[in-house]
């Protein structure tokens, strides 16, 4: 009777494994050929720059809606226009319209550091513990962003951070792992060159000149300049990047800056 039982089991087992792979052929969803071939060309990077979580959904909604939405910004102009052959379409934009900028453009040099940091050298670990940095709004510079960016478009050098915009596509994944929030998603202007404000110490002068030698002090002088993008918030300088498109005030503002914590990003 075991045996039996064993080998009655042991049929309906094989019968069911025979049905399962009959329904997996016959339901099956064949993929749309174009997909496999914008996943080929595409670098794999799942940056997300493009608007979707990774490159299969962009090549699988690419292939579906016949149209290249943001593009793959990794990939450049090339690969676009690629894809945009594949899809038998014209027009492909493909260019990058949004760039990060660090808001904080102290190296060490800069920074008071007044206690000595014993712990695992990172920023997320450092900002549990409040690390050893006096200025509660400044970059650790432990390099946490350096490894998730998909196009190495930052560097480290002295404890700062300095973003490539030449490099950098916008994908904000610098954002999301930055526990102190000092990157900002900003749209890229037409103009030659890029100006950013490197601070994000909102207290009053007294405080900031305390903790760093290069921190806004909300003296609102480029806010002055004519035509001046730069506004005032919270003791803190802004740009109007709408407002930004003549590189006269954005100039201006930055030389006549007195702690020079507004810089200016070629790319």
């Amino acid at each position: 009777m075991i045996i039996s039982a064993v080998v009655t089991l042991g049929l309906v087992g094989f019968l069911f494994a025979l049905l399962l792979a009959f329904l997996s052929k016959k339901l099956q969803v064949e993929e749309d050929p174009k997909v496999k071939t914008v996943l080929e060309i595409v670098p794999g990077l799942n940056c997300g720059a493009c608007g979707f979580s990774g490159c299969r959904p962009f090549a699988e909604a690419v292939a579906r809606e016949s149209k290249i939405f943001n593009g793959c910004l990794p990939g450049g102009q090339e690969i676009n226009d690629k894809i945009s052959q594949i899809l038998g379409i014209t027009g492909c934009s493909g260019l990058k319209s949004q760039v990060v900028i660090c808001c904080c453009g102290a190296d060490e040099t800069a920074k008071k550091i007044s206690t000595k940091y014993i712990g695992p050298q990172t920023c997320q670990a450092a900002q549990i513990t409040g690390g050893a940095l006096d200025c509660r709004y400044g970059c650790f510079g432990f390099g946490d962003c350096l490894g998730i960016c998909p196009v190495g478009a930052l560097t480290l050098d002295k404890k700062k951070i300095k973003v490539d915009i030449a490099k950098c596509i916008g994908c904000g994944q610098c954002v999301e792992i930055c526990p102190r929030n000092l990157f900002k998603i900003t749209p890229l202007p037409e103009i030659t060159g890029f100006y950013s404000v490197a601070c994000s110490n909102k207290e009053k002068a007294m405080n900031v000149k305390k903790v760093c030698a290069q921190g806004c002090i909300a003296c609102t002088i480029c806010t002055r300049v004519p035509e001046s993008p730069y506004y005032m918030k919270d003791n803190l300088s802004y740009i109007d990047y709408s407002k930004s498109n003549n590189t006269e005030p954005l100039q201006a503002g930055m030389d006549k800056c007195p702690t020079k914590c507004i810089v200016k990003l070629d790319g």
